[in-house]
């Protein structure tokens, strides 16, 4: 690849002896050929562009002789392609046709991209037809997948995308689809949730507060894009907003649980001036039609400049400045179901901002010149409001520092290192303050040059992006009665700042009737955290598409075949929890006599910080991706087939260390020897050796020392680091049939077959629940290390085929377009694991009540089994780093160490049912969508659907367990559900 690189960088170097012609020309629009101003004109391949003046007019100069592909497009109007043969100045006319039911062609699914990279593109009809109310809801376009099964935004759960793997996999497959708006990235890097456990790994970013009236299209990159694009590994999804001239557009949708109203102009400055576009949407969403109270809203507010200068000069410069603002998110407090004055709300507040400039210079060593910058801020601002009772004084904890601390009343000493609340009934406020916010600046330089009948382009760039939190975190607005709680603003951690550099060529080869095209790129990104234990880290990511098409355009049996290769890697960066570990600490109860002499509830507590570890050895998790395609026209039904094969490498997860500690208890007992009155004790607790004396307030008796006794424990200290490898493979398949023109008809069959299986191999330390006790009541003293953690299966296997079947009929007389779509799961298997590369992991048990291995079987896959999993190892807190062959140690102990072997048994992990490693395959189900559009000339569209509107009740079988359900309120398919939206222009 690197000698490709090298090969074509010469060649573009190469000058062209080429005649060089002007073409100029006017852009107007079919119907009635008015000028269509500002439509941008260009070469595709050439890197030659330029923009029509407020009169349609355009001149693009120093275009080289040959065949030459002119392309124009603009909001509105429908991208059309021009061929020609340049052996003169040319001046012509490109006839745009405006984008609207009277086309014979009207796509209403994702169109498959043509650009190397497997792609699937939505545009704006496609949206109008579907009437999404959430970004997430594009995935339904995609081959084989299924209609979004969420009803409404009013929930604090968050809305993700997924494009090739679920967030219950291993892998963090949401986490790593990139999202781009207008090229600002929507990420979740830096977003913190202690409400979320560490285990469940780090998650792609919420996409409600993203408004859906103001998209011109949607790109979904499932194959490896360009070199330009870093921070993911699972897939990109880019949004692209409306831009260029437009009437006023009112949209109003409804639905039962929603309710929408949006209005959008772009407006023309002048000759001159350049274009503005705005887009004002309102959302609000219910949970619940019995009780609409819980709602969300998104209230979002778009505005969009764009010029360019110098349009009939030879180097046009375009400039684009643009702002997206969002108030909203989630809000419970009016909800008379809930306990008077108690509430969830959750602001999901966003300002987006983008800048880009694009320079035409056509110079011998540069093309063009391109520049951006952009800035994504978004503040959730969570705030939790309970009702709280105690019949008795409560502590909280509030100490940062290790030793044994008193609680004291808040009046007394708001300081304390432990609060008491008294007892009573009070309102709790918790608030989780996130301010995350990244920004990137890019520059890249473009080489286009022609070499005989051949194309090349050269791009090389950098790229340097900022993310971090400026929120200050958990925190109670009365201190007085918060919980157990310290300090965490999460504005005093490190900015992450990645630094990337990229190289890419592209080429493009005619062979006679035939074309190769290839795309080879390298991108390099250097991570930098200051102030931090991960100092610089530097990854590589390579690159490579290349297609050879057939028979293009040809009027033949089987034409437009093309057969497509890709090899490459993708990066992502780690996110805020990975890089930043919660501080914890272990608060042990050390002395609770009940009240002192003063009548106050008396506690004592010994803290310890859990060690936060940083690991320096984490890398950056990363996806290897080969896929092959082909496409091909046979006799009008044209089919597209691709097979890809993604192996994520050293993705994200939590695990604990464990560290010993000590400390004394004090119990009551220890109290019993106590001369002093039980009336005159006043008690004291020493904070470093933590030994309690007894006053007596009178002063007759002396100063008492209780006795104590030595207790342990085990700190667990969390940190990320690297799981096991996760493979995924799909197959997509589109087939367009031959339109059936007396019917105005067309079909469409797209599906998709997936397969996955993650197997966690990593040894990680596992310690039984904490209230687990040795016989003797002491703490547990063991801890055991198991293959893929403490849970009976260490990974899965998952494997789907769905498929759709749309039929579609346009009628253009009467602007019309009416959809029916049957989505089907033709085959849904899972299976639970156990395996390790080191040997057995789990072992059969002839019963649930059994310890040891079953001495007849040994298949834990072989079907209603009890199955148990040993930890590969164990310590003793004594030596803990004297590791212990575990399963040796409890056979042995069964019949030689009683004692032994009861403590070793509270290790052991069993499935709960016999069932538990049993294939799981789900019977076949449908559902059954339909959908209008109607265009009442052209000032208004009318657009209804009805999801599941069968109202399927039918039930599915699981081979897993036998058992039967309904697909009535299941997840299998949406709930039936309607809606109508109207659309107004003037």
């Amino acid at each position: 690849m690197k000698a490709f690189i090298i090969i074509a960088f010469i060649l573009t170097s190469a000058t062209s002896a080429l005649a060089q012609f002007t073409i100029s020309g006017k852009v107007l629009n079919r119907k009635d050929r008015k000028p269509v101003e500002f439509a941008t004109v260009s070469i595709p391949l050439s890197g030659i562009w330029t923009m029509a003046d407020a009169n349609g007019k355009f001149v693009l100069k120093n275009v080289p002789a040959g065949e030459v592909k002119l392309a124009v497009q603009y909001l509105g109007f429908v991208k059309m392609e021009y061929q020609y043969l340049l052996n003169k100045n040319l001046d012509v006319q490109l006839l745009m046709d405006e984008d609207n039911l009277t086309l014979d062609l009207v796509e209403i699914n994702a169109k498959k991209g043509t650009d190397l990279a497997t792609s699937y593109t939505m545009d704006r009809k496609a949206l109008d037809h579907l009437q999404m109310l959430q970004v997430t809801d594009i995935a339904s376009l995609l081959p084989g997948r299924k209609t979004n099964t969420s009803l409404h935004l009013a929930t604090t759960a968050p809305q993700r995308i997924s494009l090739n793997g679920t967030s219950s996999e291993l892998g963090n497959a949401t986490f790593g689809v990139g999202i781009e708006v207008d090229g600002v990235r929507i990420t979740n890097n830096s977003f913190k949730d202690p409400t979320k456990s560490p285990n469940v790994g780090p998650e792609g970013p919420d996409l409600k507060n993203i408004s859906t009236t103001n998209i011109e299209s949607v790109e979904v990159i499932t194959g490896l894009p360009s070199v330009e694009y870093g921070d993911m590994t699972n897939g990109m999804v880019k949004i692209n907003s409306r831009k260029g001239v437009s009437p006023y557009l009112i949209e109003m949708s409804t639905r039962p649980n929603s309710k929408l109203v949006a209005l959008s102009k772009g407006l023309s400055l002048g000759k001159e001036a350049g274009v503005l576009n705005f887009n004002v949407e309102h959302t609000k969403s219910i949970s619940d039609l019995a009780s609409p109270y819980t709602s969300y809203d998104r209230n979002s507010l778009s505005l969009n400049y764009n010029n360019t200068f110098n349009k009939n000069n030879n180097r046009p410069l375009t400039l684009n400045f643009g702002v997206t603002g969002n108030l909203g998110g989630y809000d419970s407090k009016t909800d008379p179901d809930l306990n008077a004055d108690t509430y969830t709300k959750q602001n999901d507040n966003a300002l987006r901002a983008n800048f880009s400039a694009k320079w035409l210079l056509k110079l011998p060593w540069i093309t063009s010149l391109d520049a951006s910058g952009t800035l994504n801020y978004n503040n959730k601002l969570t705030e939790v409001r309970t009702l709280q009772s105690t019949t008795a004084s409560q502590a909280s904890i509030r100490t940062k520092e290790q030793g044994y601390h008193v609680g004291e009343l808040y009046d007394n000493n708001p300081n304390a290192a432990i609060i008491l609340i008294p007892k009573g009934i009070w309102y709790e406020s918790e608030f989780n303050d996130n301010k995350f916010i990244n920004y990137n600046g890019r520059l890249k330089a473009n080489l286009a040059k022609k070499i005989g009948l051949s194309h090349n382009n050269f791009m090389l760039g950098a790229d340097y992006s900022v993310s971090g939190n400026n929120g200050q975190g958990l925190y109670y607005d009365d201190l007085r009665y918060a919980p157990t709680w310290r300090p965490y603003p999460y504005k005093d951690e490190s900015f992450v700042n990645n630094y990337a550099f990229f190289a890419e060529d592209a080429l493009t080869v005619p062979l006679g009737e035939n074309t190769l095209q290839m795309v080879a790129g390298i991108r390099s990104e250097i991570t930098d955290i200051k102030g931090s234990e991960y100092g610089s880290i530097s990854n590589w990511s390579p690159r490579f598409n290349a297609k050879y098409s057939f028979w293009t355009g040809k009027n033949q049996l089987f034409s437009d075949f093309s057969i497509k290769a890709s090899w490459g890697k993708t990066v992502k960066l780690p996110g805020f929890d990975a890089l930043y570990i919660t501080p914890g600490y272990r608060d042990i109860l050390a002395f609770s006599p009940g009240t002192n002499a003063n009548g106050e509830t008396y506690y004592a507590y010994y803290t310890q910080q859990k060690n936060r570890i940083f690991n320096p050895d984490l890398k950056w998790q990363s996806n290897e991706q080969k896929e092959i395609a082909v496409n091909f026209n046979l006799k009008g039904t044209r089919v597209y087939i691709s097979l890809s094969d993604d192996y994520t490498r050293n993705p994200y997860q939590y695990n604990e260390d464990y560290s010993a500690y000590f400390y004394k208890f004090t119990s009551q007992t220890d109290l019993q020897g106590s001369a002093i009155p039980s009336a005159n004790r006043i008690y004291n607790i020493d904070k470093n050796s933590g030994i309690v004396t007894v006053t007596d307030k009178t002063g007759v008796l002396p100063v008492e020392q209780l006795s104590y006794t030595d207790m342990y424990g085990f700190n667990g200290n969390g940190k990320y680091e690297n799981g096991s490898p996760v493979s995924r493979k799909n197959i997509n398949w589109i087939i367009d049939f031959k339109r059936i023109e007396a019917l105005k008809t067309s079909i469409t069959v797209d599906g998709n077959y997936y397969f996955y299986k993650g197997l966690e191999k990593t040894i990680s330390a596992y310690m039984p629940n904490s209230t687990q006790n040795m016989a003797d009541g002491r703490p547990y003293k063991y801890i055991g290390y198991f293959i893929g953690g403490g849970t009976a299966a260490n990974g899965s296997i998952n494997k789907s085929l769905n498929m759709n079947f749309t039929v579609t009929t346009h009628i253009p007389a009467i602007r019309l377009v009416v959809s029916a779509r049957l989505e089907g799961s033709f085959y849904r298997f899972s299976k639970n694991l156990s395996e390790s590369d080191l040997g057995t992991r789990a072992y059969v048990i002839d019963s649930k009540e059994s310890y040891l291995p079953s001495a007849t079987q040994q298949d834990i896959y072989g079907g209603n089994r009890f199955v148990a999993v040993y930890p590969d190892y164990y310590v003793d807190f004594g030596d803990l780093n004297h590791k212990i062959p575990f399963l040796e140690k409890f056979t042995w102990a069964k019949d030689n160490d009683v004692a032994l072997y009861n403590e070793l048994a509270k290790m052991v992990v069993k499935s709960n049912t016999n069932y538990y490693f049993n294939e799981n395959k789900i019977s076949s189900y449908y559902s059954a969508n339909l959908a209008v559009t109607k265009e009442i000339g052209k000032y208004a569209s009318l657009s209804f659907f009805a999801n599941n509107f069968f109202n399927n009740m039918a039930k599915v079988r699981s081979t897993w367990s036998g058992a039967e359900s309904s697909l009535f309120g299941s997840s299998y398919i949406p709930a039936f559900n309607y809606g109508t939206t109207l659309r107004l222009k003037f």
